[in-house]
């Protein structure tokens, strides 16, 4: 009756509303890399839970017309939820080489072996790929995110701030994205040098 009682009590409230508040309540205890809508009008399989309806309130899952990037996406996200990191680097690893000019499949394989401890490992395989722009196309949100978790764990924080730049630019939800950045470990010393994700973080953080 309870839960009943709650359930209620939110479909009360505008969808849109709910959903934000939604996402803000659960930001803080995911710690994988998130998707804020880098422009490709998807939602992550991350921010679903088992209590969550399987279409969250105002979103709409995006079909592509190839099942393998659907299902690996799907795979792979519930290796990380499972914090399996070695079978979801290894099957970003896959990715990477059967769809090598999509970002997902060398993000993926990149932020497993971040996980797994091989930070460095992560950033070489990455860094080429938005440096040299080898894939086709705008440079991809996520793997600027990865990239300045990678330097901020390296050390290198000149290049996580621009990393981290271009990562908030191309977010489409910059709410989201900025209360992911403040409770990102690696981003602790990296996100103060933008101004845009400092202004708030008082706020934030209370």
């Amino acid at each position: 009756m309870l839960r009943l009682r709650k359930r209620l009590r939110v479909n009360l409230l505008p969808i849109e509303t709910s959903w934000n508040l939604w996402k803000l309540r659960n930001v803080k205890s995911n710690r994988l890399l998130p998707w804020v809508g880098w422009k490709t009008g998807e939602i992550s399989f991350l921010l679903l839970t088992r209590t969550t309806p399987a279409r969250p309130f105002g979103q709409r899952t995006v079909a592509t017309s190839d099942p393998f990037i659907e299902v690996t996406k799907l795979w792979w996200e519930r290796f990380a939820s499972s914090q399996d990191w070695k079978s979801a680097a290894e099957l970003g690893k896959v990715c990477a080489k059967r769809r090598p000019n999509l970002a997902y499949g060398w993000e993926n394989w990149a932020w497993g072996l971040h996980r797994m401890g091989d930070t460095a490992g992560a950033y070489k395989i990455l860094a080429p790929m938005l440096k040299r722009l080898r894939l086709p196309g705008p440079p991809s949100g996520r793997s600027a995110y990865c990239l300045a978790c990678f330097c901020g764990a390296l050390g290198k924080s000149k290049e996580a701030i621009r990393w981290l730049n271009l990562a908030y630019i191309l977010a489409e939800d910059k709410d989201i994205f900025r209360t992911h950045v403040l409770w990102e470990p690696e981003l602790r010393d990296v996100w103060p040098g933008i101004p845009e994700l400092s202004r708030d973080a008082l706020s934030i953080l209370e």
